[in-house]
């Protein structure tokens, strides 16, 4: 008997059969490119183009959309400064702001002073995890029916101001029948928190930003600060930045100082980033300056990136052909050509070749966009930093530097294959050298 091979294919069922399926079932699922959570839509900046590179990767990306940032640190770090900030940006771009406050400390005056538009600032005065997750559910539920019944759902970002304040209901029902036993519960309450509402604030698009306590680690060999909350913020946060200070020497403030007759030892401080958590750039870390008598300057922090072959800026001086010529070889090696444009009366540009030449202890800059020379003074600003050399900028050393590597690098086996590395391949491959130079 002669059995006849069987086409199953015909009779299969497709995945995109089972998927039309499966949409009928649960239509909040699908292909991942079709579902709306998957996507970050926008990227609301922090206010300093560096903690946007370190955040997403690019000096115009910042804070994702649909997705959580914790800003950890230790009192005066600059936390909720920070996360005001992000806030004054997104009411540009449209969103409304619910601020969580735990601690009763937000100001009006101070939010004012940030350039943030108080109509649209909630404040939600919350002191306990249950009404917060309570809250929070509901603020979703709100959310879901708008966008279910078709109503244009209205864009939100939310901040929880500070998570390390709030307390159980255990707790304060313990403190007024005078029990001093430790709570118990106030971790698997965070935990409970973000699994009730993580996902939903994705789905409905809602920035969350969680600003956290941090404290010094106990019985552990290595010293360090530790995130308060728990696992909860800290498998949950999609990312999370640790805040660290330092004092910021600023002539500008100690003259203000000065003339008021204040004795103060700090001007300013200078915050340390360090990514802990991060997946849409390289963890590394950055610095921004956050000064007391003056609004920080977006631009601080982009100097170390700075160069002639990212963006056309170099220090140093601009020098003529002929003194270009009287350098020696290795002089001219680095200097860099550029076409000065001279005006003449007539209107006419007469195009002169000059060169930058880098000096670090010049005082001076050469910007190919600005036509030479300008003070070192005038770097941190608009003059310098147009868009053009922003995107310059970004293209040519900050995406390099901080975007992750595409799927097909290899980049990350660096480190592994450099560890392959035997003594012996080093002394072969000086033995080579010297032969060569032989």
């Amino acid at each position: 008997m002669i059995r006849k091979n069987s086409d199953k294919s015909n009779k299969s069922t497709s995945f995109l059969e089972l998927n039309d399926a499966l949409n009928k079932i649960s239509p909040d699922g699908g292909l991942i490119e079709d579902v709306t959570y998957t996507r970050i839509d926008e990227w609301i900046s922090t206010g300093s183009y560096i903690l946007n590179a370190c955040i997403s990767g690019s000096l115009f990306g910042g804070m994702p959309n649909r997705r959580s940032l914790l800003l950890a640190g230790v009192n005066s770090t600059g936390k909720s400064y920070l996360a005001l900030s992000i806030c004054r940006n997104a009411q540009s771009m449209g969103y409304n702001v619910i601020y969580v406050d735990t601690e009763g400390a937000i100001d009006d005056e101070f939010v004012k002073r940030l350039g943030i538009d108080t109509s649209k600032f909630r404040v939600e005065p919350i002191n306990t995890i249950e009404k917060f997750k309570f809250f929070a559910a509901n603020l979703n539920k709100y959310m879901s029916e708008c966008r279910e019944s078709g109503k244009e759902v209205p864009k939100v970002i939310l901040v929880l101001d500070s998570l390390g304040n709030l307390s159980s209901e255990k707790e304060r029902t313990d403190a007024q029948d005078q029990n001093e036993k430790r709570d118990m519960t106030k971790q698997q309450g965070v935990r409970g928190m973000f699994r009730v509402n993580g996902l939903d604030f994705a789905i409905n698009g809602i920035p969350f930003i969680i600003i956290g306590h941090t404290y010094e680690k106990t019985n552990s060999y290595i010293p360090g600060q530790e995130i308060s909350g728990g696992g909860g913020p800290k498998y949950n946060a999609s990312i999370s930045l640790m805040l660290t200070i330092s004092k910021m020497d600023d002539k500008e403030s100690e003259e203000h100082n000065k003339k008021t007759n204040v004795n103060s030892t700090k001007v300013g401080v200078v915050v340390t980033v360090t990514p802990v958590k991060q997946r849409f750039a390289r963890p590394i870390k950055v610095q921004f300056h956050i000064p007391f008598y003056k609004k920080p300057n977006s631009y601080v922090g982009l100097e170390s990136f700075v160069s002639w072959d990212a963006c056309g800026i170099m220090r140093g001086k601009a020098i003529s052909e002929k003194e270009y010529n009287r350098l020696n070889p290795e002089e001219q090696k680095i200097c860099r050509e550029f076409d000065f444009k001279q005006p003449k009366k007539d209107g006419i540009e007469d195009i002169i070749k000059m060169y930058a030449m880098p000096k670090d202890t010049s005082r001076t800059l050469v910007c190919k966009h600005l036509n030479g020379e300008i003070p070192l003074v005038e770097l941190f600003t608009d003059k310098v930093f147009t868009q053009d050399v922003l995107k310059q900028l970004d293209d040519n050393a900050i995406k390099p530097t901080f975007m992750l590597p595409s799927i097909n690098s290899l980049d990350d086996l660096v480190e592994i294959t450099e560890e392959l590395t035997t003594d012996d391949d080093h002394l072969e491959k000086e033995k080579i050298e010297t032969e060569n130079e032989g």
